[in-house]
């Protein structure tokens, strides 16, 4: 009964030199990755909505917003941030999308208070760990409670990156994620309609995350036993939880190892179907009108109730969706993730090619591995029939981008918002990250440069 003052020991004993040295590779790509997604979240009038009301609100000029010319505090930093990166379905899930609960966060310390790179990388390891670890204990959190789990989960790491960054102690920092604890919040109902508060719910944990935080160091005490206690995180939030799993070689394995990235702007249990899909195209051109038939096979995860639904309103909907992100893919060229976007939503072809598509859920054979979800899909026109088995997509930890590929995927999603001179700049920064002095040096790199289009 003493699972949360544990991660609590944890937080306050790492040291950046503790991480390996494929960890702290791992993390640049992940950080580059994250910037690349909340650029093209800039793009999106839901996220913008959100950064509007962050201007509007005010707040002393410490810490950048991703794309912005302006500064505001850093707890609506972390949330403007957090909501940019979560917008548009093609952030890092490392961690249980702490790319945009716990690096937000992480990001406001360091830009405000002059942090240098290996701090700034030792808090998102910390953060990143202590989210994956809480949500890989959970059961049926999301699946039968309809809970969203970045949004549950996330103030917990963004607390502990918080904490670390400000080298609170021990008991300070059991209090940080007591009180992160209590902030916890985020419900699946969006995935009905596909409504605006998905995009929401990681800004929103990592600014209650840094909160708590900044709470506890100033005396104010949450509950010891926020995560295993009687009325905890576990027993509100989860069906009896797998609590070994929280604790299991805690320091010695980081289960944040290898990254897991997505390739395309699409749920990333569709991530393989999409693929199998793209590759598909390059060799045989499809007309869509002539499909006279669309099946995916495959584990059931991939085709719950909630990524089921073939008729959305709103791209978030779609990009939700097995049945409609596959004919969305069927479509367009899903490499460039603006083309998913209301024409995509609204076209005729799409949706009825959406009812049209017959999803057959099949058990997997023997251990499911976690984080694969196999599949085939088989499609019927002019008179052929193509079966396509799906794989690991470029991304998954069984699949993961090299540093070349991740820095030619950033390019290739951010050349329609930044310019080359600018994204080359980025990278190189991301690049040295241990070696910058002060992390404000990227954080002035992201926001909007002089000639860039508003």
């Amino acid at each position: 009964m003493h699972e949360t003052q544990v991660l609590a020991e944890f937080i306050d004993a790492t040291e950046f030199t503790d991480l390996p040295t494929t960890l702290v590779d791992d993390l640049k790509i992940i950080v580059l990755d994250t910037f690349a997604a909340a650029l093209v979240g800039t793009t999106q009038p839901w996220a913008r909505m959100i950064v509007e009301l962050v201007r509007e609100l005010g707040g002393s000029p410490d810490a950048t917003v991703i794309n912005q010319a302006w500064q505001t505090d850093v707890s609506r930093a972390a949330l403007a941030n957090g909501a940019l990166i979560g917008a548009f379905e093609c952030e890092p899930l490392t961690g249980s999308h702490a790319s945009g609960t716990v690096l937000p966060a992480a990001l406001a310390i360091c830009d405000s208070e002059g942090l240098d790179g290996q701090a700034f990388l030792t808090a998102l390891a910390i953060g990143f760990e202590v989210s994956a670890r809480i949500a890989r204990t959970a059961v049926g959190l999301e699946s039968t409670r309809g809970f969203h789990n970045p949004g549950t989960q996330g103030p917990f790491g963004a607390a502990a990156a918080v904490g670390k960054l400000y080298g609170l102690d021990q008991p300070t920092l059991t209090s940080a994620l007591g009180i992160a604890g209590s902030g916890s919040a985020g419900l699946l109902e969006f995935a009905w309609t596909g409504a605006d508060t998905k995009r929401l719910h990681l800004g929103r944990a990592s600014q209650l995350g840094l909160e708590s935080a900044l709470l506890a160091q100033k005396g104010f005490r949450g509950p010891p036993t926020v995560l295993e206690g009687r009325y905890g995180y576990y027993n509100a939030f989860s069906l009896p939880p797998q609590l070994d799993r929280l604790l299991d070689e805690l320091g010695e394995t980081w289960v944040i190892q290898p990254p897991s990235l997505k390739s395309y702007a699409t749920h990333v249990t569709h991530q393989a179907v999409v693929q199998a899909i793209q590759e598909f195209k390059q060799a045989h051109p499809i007309e869509p009108q002539t499909l006279t038939r669309v099946v995916i096979r495959g584990d059931p995860h991939i085709m719950d109730e909630r990524h089921a639904v073939r008729d959305p309103e709103t791209v978030m909907g779609g990009q939700y969706s097995l049945p409609f992100t596959t004919a969305v893919a069927l479509t367009r060229d899903l490499s460039n993730p603006l083309t998913y976007n209301d024409a995509a939503v609204k076209d005729p072809m799409v949706r009825e090619l959406a009812q049209r598509i017959e999803l057959i859920p099949v058990e997997p054979s023997g251990h499911a591995e976690p984080g694969v979800y196999p599949s085939e899909v088989l499609l019927e026109y002019n008179g052929q029939s193509y079966t396509l088995p799906t794989q690991p997509h470029k991304g998954s930890p069984r699949n993961p981008f090299s540093w070349d590929e991740v820095c030619a995927k950033f390019q290739r999603f951010t050349a329609p918002i930044i310019s080359t001179e600018q994204a080359t700049a980025l990278i190189e920064a991301v690049c040295r990250l241990e070696q910058l002095d002060n992390i404000a040096e990227v954080a002035q790199a992201m926001a909007r440069q002089e000639g860039t289009p508003g």
